[in-house]
């Protein structure tokens, strides 16, 4: 059975090449008649013959390179109909002779078709795939729908041989070329109608054989010969003294073309390279879906890349992955690389055999093709996405078809990118950048503030304002982050603006005015502005725009500290802080700093003196003791397991240390170090037992201080965690 099953195998993998290779060469026609029509026509077997070498190619190569991975390589339409619009312009205004203006239209396509392979090429082997896809996605949907009109165009021309923007409407309704552009219409109309309806990928061929059949048909009933279809302009080209489809026409244009034509059509050659890398990227995500895995999307790019070159230095036509010949492959259940070699076959058969073949081929199928790609293209975005898209985006999508159908596809382009960047800026100008949050009771600085000293501070709550910045802030997100500033200052007094930048990856221009413009509001308002976490960037284009350290404006290293910096101004306000104090250093005697302890429980305590850098405790200790700070400041620092050290928290005057891990029984989980010259009162674990046994009424208000100490912790702790899930 198996040795039954392999040559049934065989011929039905022979049958899917055989097919796909007709497709193929069928494209290859169509796209052919486009760039080599109008002034060059004379010579569209030569072009033909090119894009058939090229559609041998693509086969070929993509069979080669991606074919284990279930690839199917092919010509593309979008690329194509963008170099018709370049072609069409360089054929008219090369210098010279018709030849001469041919082999200066080989020139134009052959320099898109390497820069398309280098931009692949490039994009795969730095791993930059991404960077693509910040077109906006209504902007390529512009684009293609765009492509899908001008497909359309074209095939009206390619099929009646008439200009649809050169020749009046009402003619070309006149029935002499109504009859010759509507049977390829209708054929698109079928084509379209039979992929929709019918999700298979043989579809495309059956649809296209049968085309063949009726055409082949009404000429038997209408009794046409092939001398009166061809002067009836139904067949795709006339009879030929000479077809000279091997000539190094590529080798010719190096030195034979107008290569000044070429370069005045850089804007259009750089559309179309655009154009081939966004689609080439739609493709490959809709190649993972057909093949049902997941691609190498860098790896995809560099062998499409090698492939244009070749392709392009022999005169071809951009080409990648083809969604309707790898479905069709799939679907068959055919080896891709089996296949796309077979395949390559056919439009290599058309080169050899040339224009005995080429010039039986009806202009009808050909036509047909380009319509039902365009209208693809153009129902796609203009109807299935219409109840996707937003109305703002799908309204983009309509305006750059408008603009395309109006003036053009190189006009559509430029309105096209003004539209990404006012999409952009719309868009990226409505995300919630700046996060305002309340100082006090969430946010705060981590220095542990005896109970007074933290509830004055959540009385001063409005004198605060802290905005959390997030992303690049540019014009669009700027000036509203001003008037925010603006509101807040005249609905109530400021003390300290704190701007947190540690999340900002950057600011244009317009940003920096804006922040100039709050600095001078904060100079006239007399608050002062607090800018926090900003990089060494971030700083340096604000002082090149005159945002610098003054006494108006400081820069601290992170929010704890701009926090803390607030919190000391607004202490020192209050006289909670003598005028002259620094960090660490107050103006509060020791009965003020131990607000909150139990009267008598002084007596119990030892007075213990710290010097510069003194370790109180250390991590992993066993906690015996309980300290209250006096005077000076401690810090709270931890060891990480990599061994660098890091500063948790600091501790002002009249705060319990060491409470916690006393009543866990727990080992100290950190070091607390003395910064400067300070003073404790350490109550020890004996002492504790001591009070318990002679003064029950003293022990149980210490129990209650210190669990109401703890308390206190656990709620901070709490809204801390509650804000950062916020």
């Amino acid at each position: 059975m198996a040795e039954q099953r392999h040559p049934r195998r065989w011929l039905a993998w022979i049958t899917i090449g055989l097919i796909i290779g007709a497709v193929e060469a069928i494209f290859a026609m169509a796209f052919a008649a486009l760039v080599f029509g109008g002034r060059i026509e004379d010579f569209i077997a030569e072009g033909i013959s090119l894009y058939l070498g090229a559609a041998a190619l693509t086969l070929g190569i993509f069979a080669w390179l991606a074919g284990s991975r279930g690839v199917v390589g092919g010509l593309q339409p979008a690329t194509a109909v963008v170099l018709a619009t370049v072609s069409a312009t360089v054929a008219v205004t090369a210098f010279g002779s018709i030849e001469r203006a041919f082999v200066t239209v080989v020139a134009a396509s052959l320099v898109v078709t390497v820069l398309c392979g280098v931009a692949f090429v490039v994009l795969g082997t730095s791993r930059r795939a991404n960077l693509i896809r910040f077109i906006p996605y209504p902007v390529v949907g512009g684009f293609l729908a765009g492509v899908g009109w001008l497909l359309v165009k074209g095939a009206v021309y390619v099929s009646a041989d008439a200009l649809p923007s050169l020749t009046p409407v009402g003619d070309l309704f006149q029935a002499s070329a109504l009859q010759l552009w509507g049977p390829a219409f209708a054929l698109g109309v079928v084509l379209l109608v039979a992929t929709r309806l019918v999700k298979r990928p043989i579809v495309i061929p059956v649809v296209l054989g049968i085309g063949l059949v009726l055409f082949a048909i009404g000429m038997l009933v209408t009794g046409s010969s092939i001398a009166s279809a061809r002067s009836g302009h139904w067949l795709l080209l006339g009879p030929f003294d000479s077809f000279q489809s091997w000539q190094a026409w590529t080798l010719r244009s190096i030195t034979g073309a107008d290569w000044s034509a070429v370069a005045g059509q850089w804007v259009g050659i750089l559309a179309a390279v655009l154009v081939a890398t966004i689609v080439i990227l739609f493709n490959i995500s809709g190649t993972e879906i057909v093949l049902r895995r997941d691609l190498d999307t860098n790896r995809e790019l560099r062998d499409a890349g090698v492939l244009n070159v070749i392709s392009g230095a022999l005169g071809g036509i951009p080409g990648y992955h083809a969604l309707s010949l790898t479905a069709l492959a799939e679907g068959m259940s055919a080896d891709a690389r089996v296949a796309g070699l077979i395949a390559a076959a056919v439009p290599l058969a058309g080169v050899i055999f040339g224009a005995s073949v080429i010039e039986l081929f009806p202009r009808m199928i050909v036509g047909g093709v380009l319509v039902y790609l365009g209208l693809a293209f153009m129902v796609e975005w203009v109807w299935d996405q219409r109840k996707v898209l937003p109305p703002l985006e799908y309204g983009v999508v309509l305006v750059i078809l408008a603009a395309i159908i109006a003036r053009g596809f190189l006009p559509g382009v430029v309105v096209g990118l003004v539209l990404a960047v006012v999409l952009f800026a719309v868009n990226y100008g409505r995300t919630e950048l700046v996060r305002e949050v309340a100082f006090g009771e969430t946010y705060h600085s981590n220095v542990d503030r005896p109970p007074a000293e933290r509830a004055a501070l959540r009385t001063m709550g409005e004198r605060v304002q802290i905005l959390r910045v997030n992303g690049f802030v540019f014009f669009g997100s700027a000036n509203g982050l001003l008037e925010r500033i603006r509101k807040r200052v005249e609905a109530a007094p400021l003390r300290f603006l704190v701007i947190d930048l540690r999340r900002v990856t950057g600011v244009d221009s317009s940003a920096v005015v804006a922040f100039v413009k709050v600095m001078h509001l904060a100079e006239a308002s007399g608050f002062e502005l607090v800018f926090t976490g900003a990089s060494e960037a971030v700083r340096r284009q604000l002082a090149r725009g005159g945002v610098a350290a003054s006494e108006v404006v400081r820069f601290e290293p992170d929010l704890e500290r701009g926090l803390q910096r607030c919190e000391e101004g607004l202490l020192r306000d209050e006289a909670l802080v003598a005028p002259g104090a620094t960090d660490g250093q107050d103006g509060r005697d020791g009965r003020w700093r131990t607000a909150g302890m139990p009267a008598g429980l002084e007596r119990y305590t030892e007075r213990e003196s710290l010097s510069d850098g003194a370790v109180l405790i250390r991590q992993g200790e066993s906690p015996d003791d309980v300290y209250v700070l006096e005077s000076g400041r401690l810090r709270v620092e931890m060891q990480t397991p990599d061994g660098a050290r890091m500063r948790v928290r600091s501790i002002s005057p009249g705060v319990v240390v060491g409470e916690v891990a006393m009543y866990s029984g727990d080992p100290r989980t950190a070091d607390v170090v003395a910064e400067g010259p300070s003073v404790v009162l350490r109550l020890d674990r004996s002492s504790i037992a001591r009070i318990e046994a002679e003064d029950p009424a003293l022990a149980s208000a210490m129990h209650r201080w210190l669990a109401g100490v703890l308390s206190e912790r656990l709620s901070d702790t709490l809204r801390e965690f509650d804000a950062l899930l916020d």
